[in-house]
């Protein structure tokens, strides 16, 4: 008898302070942890990673932290609702999100489409874009744009909060790791 998959998703832990070093109230932290399984699938619907998708739910909650706490320190009513509210605020950033990478890969693919080639030689171009492309994570993507586009390596560690090196070796990572995938499949060499 073939074995099910799995349908649950493991139980998420968010952490009481997100990637900024904001922190998340407790009762928000108890929301978001009520709606993670629901708010995490519907995100990843749509992103396809799960790790900026759990980087963006631990900014929205610590976003209705600070707006629960703004609201009560000027004497505001409270949210009425934290768990649509939440959502709501989630949800936003996911598109976000999503509009910031459509307009990644138009700025990628206009660069390339402005390279002199014959049809047959832009499509295979095109096809070894997005491969290499899906080898890397959203933030190396937005690294490899920042270099195409000439900033130093300086320049875009202070853009993400990491040395230059650090970035120059996520980059080079990225691209050996699409290398081997691109051998694998007897494509270049």
């Amino acid at each position: 008898m073939p074995l099910k998959r799995e349908t649950t998703r493991p139980a998420f832990l968010l952490n009481s302070v997100d990637r900024h070093g904001r922190p998340i109230d407790p009762g928000v932290l108890s929301v978001a942890q009520e709606i993670s399984q629901q708010a995490l699938a519907y995100a990843e619907r749509i992103i396809g990673d799960p790790a900026v998708v759990q980087n963006l739910f631990e900014e929205a909650a610590a976003a209705v932290s600070e707006a629960a706490e703004t609201k009560h320190a000027s004497d505001k009513p409270p949210i009425r609702d934290l768990r649509a509210y939440l959502f709501r605020t989630f949800a936003r950033r996911i598109a976000r999100e999503k509009r910031k990478e459509a307009a990644l890969r138009n700025e990628i693919n206009l660069k390339e489409r402005n390279r002199p080639t014959s049809g047959t030689t832009e499509f295979a171009r095109e096809l070894l874009l997005d491969e290499v492309m899906a080898a890397c994570d959203k933030v190396t993507q937005e690294i490899a744009l920042r270099r195409l586009e000439g900033f130093s390596w300086d320049e875009i560690g202070d853009r993400y909060r990491i040395s230059a090196h650090v970035a120059r070796l996520r980059f080079s990572k990225a691209l050996q790791r699409a290398r081997k995938r691109l051998t694998a499949r007897g494509v270049g060499g």
